[in-house]
């Protein structure tokens, strides 16, 4: 005999599926919690959302943009937001000013060092290092470039005179190049490939093998107490997020293109020079870090900075 469907009462149905999510939630989050997370010129949001690392949160994602690191980490410490890449030196730079931070992530050197370089207008009479002695060059102040001119100063790369530094915004900066107010620009990604893939500048030095070219994941100590579910779950997305993309250049480039409003061709070359494999913080990074921070200490900077190792937490990894 025949025996008709039993159908389950609309409340039961839904406190099934209510059950299914919290068994696949993130340990820790509640309903309602929120991560605000702060990246630079839309590159980090685009490939989350290229790989579709940032499906099925269990909580939400506020997303802030920067143009660059220093402001970036200036909302860290004021305690605007709880998360944001940045590069070493700046981060460091920051850390060592007294802000409340620390490099909880790590995003290894990109693009073999390419991603910051030392960049001159197209036409420029400037094409060796040496002829920047005395120049004018724009960076920002404790920036990724702020730290490569240093180093390119410290080795000797660039001979005395040093040049005179002229610390701008990378708008300020760009404007500048393209005026004639200055000779050169110390900058990173996507700044470096707008000046070259698009403008037909030209790359004078870049960071390869004169420093460690990491960049790290950056939380508050607030979201590190209170928050470290959250961000945990976040940077093994992220994680995701850069395996994809290894594999998905060029789809990342088309997203990052259509998302940000950059050039086709710059996407491109971000998307290359970006991809990296993320990990933990483990000994050899904060051990290539101390020529960082003695970079900057060399130059005047950071003298009163705390030790290094309190500048990290190592209590996120990957599973």
């Amino acid at each position: 005999m025949h025996r008709p469907v039993r159908r389950l009462p609309r409340l039961v149905l839904l406190a099934l599926a209510a059950l299914a999510t919290l068994l696949h939630a993130t340990p820790g989050a509640r309903a309602g919690d929120e991560l605000v997370v702060a990246d630079q010129k839309g590159l980090q949001k685009a490939l989350l959302e290229a790989a579709g690392a940032d499906r099925n949160l269990p909580y939400r994602i506020r997303w802030t943009e920067f143009e660059a690191a220093a402001p970036l980490l200036q909302a860290l410490g004021a305690g605007a937001v709880d998360t944001g890449i940045a590069g070493d030196g700046p981060f460091l730079f920051a850390w060592g000013a007294g802000l409340p931070v620390r490099a909880a992530f790590l995003l290894p050197p990109r693009g073999g060092g390419r991603a910051t370089a030392l960049v001159v207008p197209a036409g420029s009479p400037l094409h060796t290092l040496s002829d920047l002695s005395g120049k004018r060059v724009a960076t920002g102040r404790g920036s990724i470039g702020h730290l490569l001119l240093l180093r390119l100063i410290q080795t000797g790369a660039i001979p005395a005179p040093a040049p005179r530094i002229l610390f701008l915004a990378p708008a300020q900066a760009k404007a500048a190049l393209d005026s004639g107010g200055i000779d050169a620009w110390s900058t990173w990604e996507p700044y470096v490939s707008l000046e070259t893939a698009q403008d037909h500048g030209h790359v004078l030095a870049d960071g390869a093998g004169i420093m460690p070219n990491n960049s790290f994941l950056v939380a508050t100590d607030n979201a590190l107490a209170h928050k470290h579910a959250l961000l945990a779950d976040f940077y093994r997305r992220v994680a995701q997020a850069y395996a994809w993309g290894e594999q998905h250049q060029q789809d990342y480039a088309t997203l990052l293109a259509r998302q940000t409003g950059l050039p086709t061709t710059v996407a491109q070359a971000v998307a290359q020079d970006l991809i990296a494999t993320p990990a933990g913080i483990g000994d050899a990074v904060i051990q290539a870090e101390r020529g960082t921070l003695a970079a900057y200490r060399a130059a005047g900077f950071l003298t009163a900075a705390p030790p290094l190792e309190t500048a990290f937490d190592r209590s996120i990894t990957l599973p």
